[in-house]
């Protein structure tokens, strides 16, 4: 005993600290030794009966998987006394399963035992042993069993296993209403209408999707359900003619004021062409399988200045990653090429204002004109021009307005001037202007302010500040500078963090200097911070996008080469602790004065968002 109390005073003095301490086994073994002991018939306290076969259990383990078994032998029931519980409507193939599950948390699922297995674990409420029916049901999935399945998640309650049903529906609904229409017309209204409510329901057209409907609303005359389905089509993504048409001469139309006053709406989103962004509804929001990354305009090495929209699509030719350029898609051109322009996203429609255009004379000058891209129908829009030419400035959507701040106009003079777009009135107005002229800025819009950073006054003075414009206020605030000078560098928002990436500085000969330091700065506490990883090479006049806390730094010019980049690299900051930049998918040409945001894929199309955002560098693309 004397020994004993020297060491225990001994490790009271010596050890410090708490920890915890965890077997990895420990779990395993007693559930196992449990398992062992209800195929010996040791300590089980309890029969359950089912189909006149007998099996031993553990009241506290049944308790412990299931709020059936919890309840019947905790709330004074007659059976919580009992020696032997005879289970209703429990098969004696779906029991056994169900407690090889309880004990060892692993089923072996088949056809034969499915239906008795569901049945088992509906009625005991053993809702992991339900999931995992559901995952094994989901893998079956087909088109010749998806409306079978569909019925067993209606009659079990199996939630995910019914939003799978619809996924897969989703994706086949076109084969199915073109090769086999008659198994269409029987699909289930609560089905149907999940499936037509899906943004991801890209396979067939808006018109094609009426078509589908009206069919089935007259086949068996099922016309109570014409309000609740008809009001699930995207009238807003159908042209004009077609809207005309279903107004005067369909009769589901005329005999239903509720689908007359949607196509009327439609019809009024049409004629208010300017104010669209604002007028967005579930009516008029695209389908689409994903977010893609858009690139329009540029400066070429060849060719100045480039009209074309691209987008990146993973899905075409996977097999020439490698290849990067490959992989970009062209949709309609811009009405006009041009480079060092802004971009900004209202009610996913992609502005483009601004920037510098090539004459016929070969001389380049900013511009006042600007465009709108809807890609509802891949098509372009002039809208009203700013008030001032403007190139290498900044543009952000804010609430109803668009912004644009600063930058060169045609004599290239610098501007402290900031004017602002009302879609509705198809107007700009000149509000706040900048306490001096700046260019070659960085902007973003965060907690519906605009931040702008950084830029080269009219004196050639760089600039480290950052400002912060308040649309109620129509004031312009100072926040605390940037850690070091910037011009010609881009600014995202991830979290409550603003990032700034590239641009040059200034050194002590006044020649420029790439920056490949990333700065954060935390909006919460006005504070910059000095990250722990870089740029993997400096990019000056790149475009900038951000998408599920990724920023895409894409193309831009080397202050080292004097040439356009065709490279896009990729802060990924969705992890915290693992931040880290990577080489994304390379553009089809070099390009700096390049602009680049995130929209919905074209509908026609169905890229993987994730492919996109493979670390490039770890599959050898770079």
């Amino acid at each position: 005993p004397f020994l004993s109390e020297c060491i225990s005073v001994y490790l009271e003095e010596m050890l410090t600290g708490q920890r915890l301490c965890q077997s990895k086994s420990h779990q395993d073994s007693v559930l196992s030794a449990l398992n062992q002991q209800r195929k010996d018939g040791l300590l089980c306290d309890v029969t359950l009966v089912a189909g006149e076969q007998k099996f031993h259990a553990h009241k506290a383990v049944l308790a412990a998987c299931s709020d059936y078994f919890r309840a019947m032998f905790s709330l004074c029931m007659v059976e919580s006394e009992a020696d032997e519980v005879t289970l209703q409507g429990v098969t004696s193939v779906g029991l056994k399963h169900a407690l090889d599950f309880a004990y060892t948390g692993q089923i072996l699922l088949e056809p034969a035992v499915i239906q008795d297995v569901l049945s088992a674990g509906s009625h005991l409420q053993l809702l992991e042993l339900l999931n995992l029916c559901s995952h094994y049901l989901i893998q079956e999935l087909s088109s010749v069993n998806y409306l079978e399945l569909y019925r067993v998640a209606d009659l079990f309650h199996l939630p995910t296993l019914e939003e799978a049903v619809v996924g897969f529906l989703v994706e086949h609904l076109s084969e199915l209403s073109q090769n086999r229409q008659d198994e269409a017309l029987q699909l289930p209204y609560r089905l149907l209408r999940e499936v037509l409510k899906s943004d991801r329901l890209t396979s067939l057209s808006e018109e094609q999707i009426w078509k589908l409907v009206v069919m089935w609303l007259e086949h068996d005359c099922r016309y109570q359900y014409t309000e609740d389905l008809l009001q699930h089509v995207r009238y807003g993504l159908m042209d004009v003619p077609t809207l005309h048409h279903l107004a005067r001469s369909h009769a589901l139309v005329q005999s239903s004021p509720t689908v007359a006053t949607l196509v009327e709406e439609a019809l009024d989103y049409h004629h208010a062409t300017f104010a669209q962004p604002l007028h967005q509804s579930d009516r008029t929001r695209p389908r689409f399988q994903s977010l893609t990354l858009y690139i329009v305009g540029g400066r070429k090495r060849e060719v100045s200045r480039v009209r074309e929209l691209r987008y990146f699509n993973p899905s075409v030719q996977e097999h020439v990653r490698v290849a990067g350029g490959s992989n970009w898609s062209e949709l309609a051109p811009m009405p006009t090429g041009r480079s060092h322009h802004c971009v900004a996203v209202m009610g996913n429609f992609l502005f483009v204002v601004g920037g510098e255009v090539e004459h016929a004379t070969g001389r380049t000058c900013a511009v006042r004109t600007a465009c709108r891209y809807d890609p509802r129908g891949n098509c372009w829009t002039e809208i009203a021009p700013m008030k001032a030419c403007r190139e290498h400035f900044v543009l952000g959507a804010l609430g109803q307005y668009l912004y644009a701040v600063g930058g060169r106009n045609e004599l290239r003079q610098v501007l402290p001037s900031v004017e602002r777009y009302c879609p509705k009135r198809n107007k700009w107005m000149f509000v706040q202007p900048f306490d001096r002229s700046l260019s070659c800025h960085a902007g973003c819009v965060a907690d519906d302010l605009l931040w702008i950073s950084g830029g080269v006054t009219n004196t050639a003075q760089y600039q480290n500040r950052l400002m912060v414009y308040d649309p109620d206020q129509d004031q312009w605030l100072a926040r605390s500078p940037m850690l070091q000078r910037r011009v010609y560098h881009v600014m995202a928002a991830v979290r409550r963090q603003l990032y700034v990436l590239g641009g040059n500085d200034l050194d002590y000969n006044n020649d420029r200097i790439l920056v490949r330091h990333i700065d954060s700065y935390n909006m919460d506490v006005d504070q910059w911070t000095r990250c722990s990883f870089s740029l993997l090479t400096g990019q000056n006049e790149s475009g900038v996008a951000v998408h599920d806390d990724r920023i895409y730094v894409v193309g831009g010019y080397s202050i080292w080469t004097n040439e356009p980049l065709a490279c896009i690299q990729v802060l990924d900051l969705s992890t915290d602790g693992k931040e880290e930049v990577f080489y994304g998918p390379t553009l089809p040409f070099a390009s700096n004065g390049i602009a680049t945001s995130f929209l919905p894929a074209p509908y026609f199309t169905c890229p993987n968002l994730q492919t996109l955002q493979v670390p490039h560098h770890r599959i050898g693309a770079v």
